[in-house]
């Protein structure tokens, strides 16, 4: 019997199969394209992709902390090319209540020596609730011994390239450094103390040092003063509290309506305080009296007048007399400011022994609330920009009607009434007027 020819069986497939066709058509699992998950097993094991995958954790991780991308000192110093405009006889519009302004405020703080209370100054800075963009901030660090100005540089990158502080710049941080004591100097008063502590307050070092503040002020003042600004505030490095309202209620006062309302400077009373004893500071925010101006007729013109020391008297009339010693017995809920009425009676050292009393106190049976000053002390004061601008600077030598300094200065601007009318008055809008605030505190450190 004759069998049927059988047909040989098939032979292996190696025919193409389209990309799109599942993999289950696959006969021979040998020729079957890898799969995602073994391409990136394969793709992670490779060397190559290990060394790349850690430099972009470590640079961006480096990149958050602010290790790489902060700018440097080439961006710090240079802006790109500008065109700045400003029309001073537009003026601005101004709102009087507070919270509500567009004026641009100028801090300005000069330092020595200060490592102590940098940090604090920055955070007081931090809580005022003026809108941070049109705050600029201005140090000037001189002839410090420590780290003054290489600390202030870290506080102030902090605050403008750090994240913490996206949304809270200011307008500008200016950070300076310049020495004034030099040595082999032919200035015979130069200051050559650490400015810290009691010793900066003895009588003998008080010409040399209001000499080299003079120049540290009006150095400070000339190197940050840009158009924009219009409102200086100079605060001392060692406040230890402020209300944080400070820049308003400032503004408020400056810009006050009516005859005799509005100045030119304002400043608080600045004081110290501990639990349970309150008392002055800052001396030279002072009234002339007829005692002090008879005294000053009979001075050379090289003389020069220092506050507060009991064995050379001026006779001029201090506001640091209206601070009450005992701060519970005085102060409201708010303890930047004095109750209303506060009557001079309950003040320790009322009234002053052997002094003539200026006209507005002479009747007065409570602490006003606000002085026309013919001094003014650099703890905590307003100045307006355009009495900067017109040459109100910090006289160091000579002095100026026997004053050196933020006094001095406070002469310069006096000399500016006399533009408003008769010589010695006040102008409109308070022009050349140096206004002091009895019962408005800021608080200085008791032996800074």
């Amino acid at each position: 019997m004759l069998h049927a020819k059988r047909r040989p069986p098939p032979l292996p497939t190696t025919r193409f199969v389209p990309a799109s066709s599942s993999p289950s058509t696959y006969k021979d699992k040998d020729i079957r394209p890898p799969s995602i998950r073994v391409r990136l097993q394969r793709a992670c094991a490779k060397p190559t992709t290990l060394v790349a995958a850690f430099l972009l954790v470590f640079v961006g991780t480096a990149w958050l902390l602010g290790l790489v991308g902060s700018r440097g000192e080439k961006v710090r110093l240079g802006g790109g090319l500008k065109v700045v405009a400003r029309d001073w006889s537009r003026g601005l519009e101004t709102a009087g209540a507070l919270g509500a302004y567009n004026e641009t405020v100028l801090i300005l703080c000069p330092m020595r020596n200060a490592i102590e209370h940098i940090w604090h100054f920055f955070h007081l800075v931090d809580t005022l609730t003026y809108p941070r963009h049109l705050v600029h901030l201005a140090i000037l660090v001189s002839d410090s011994s420590d780290r003054t100005y290489a600390r202030a540089l870290e506080l102030a990158d902090e605050r403008q390239y750090s994240r913490s502080y996206r949304g809270r710049r200011y307008g500008r941080i200016s950070v300076f450094q310049q020495d004034f004591a030099a040595t082999g100097s032919s200035d015979t008063g130069a200051y050559a103390g650490a400015n810290v502590g009691k010793e900066r307050h003895e009588y003998d070092a008080q010409i040399g040092r209001r000499k080299a503040l003079g120049k540290s002020r009006t150095w400070l003042l000339n190197s940050a003063m840009a158009p924009e600004v219009d409102w200086a505030l100079w605060l001392d490095v060692d406040l230890v509290d402020y209300e944080p309202t400070l820049v308003e209620r400032l503004l408020e006062h400056a810009r006050a309506e009516g005859p005799a309302g509005g100045a030119d400077v304002v400043v608080p009373n600045c004081v110290w305080k501990t639990y349970n004893e309150m008392g002055a500071y800052d001396r030279n925010n002072w009234i002339e009296t007829p005692d002090s101006l008879a005294m000053k007729a009979n001075l050379s013109s090289s003389d020069v007048l220092i506050e507060g020391y009991k064995d050379h008297p001026t006779h001029r009339f201090n506001l640091a007399s209206l601070v009450p010693s005992d701060p519970a017995a005085s102060l409201s809920s708010n303890p930047y400011l004095a109750l209303s009425p506060l009557p001079l009676s309950s003040l320790q050292h009322w009234p002053p022994s052997g002094l003539t009393l200026p006209t507005p106190l002479s009747s007065a049976t409570v602490v006003p609330t606000s002085l026309s000053l013919d001094g003014v002390g650099g703890c905590a004061a307003l100045v307006r920009a355009s009495v900067h601008r017109e040459g109100a600077i910090f006289p160091a030598w000579p002095p100026v009607d026997h004053q050196l300094e933020t006094e001095g200065f406070a002469q310069l601007v006096k000399a500016l009434r006399r533009t408003g009318g008769a010589d010695g008055e006040v102008g409109p809008g308070g022009r050349g007027r140096l206004l002091g605030l009895p019962r408005y505190y800021v608080y200085h450190g008791l032996y800074g």
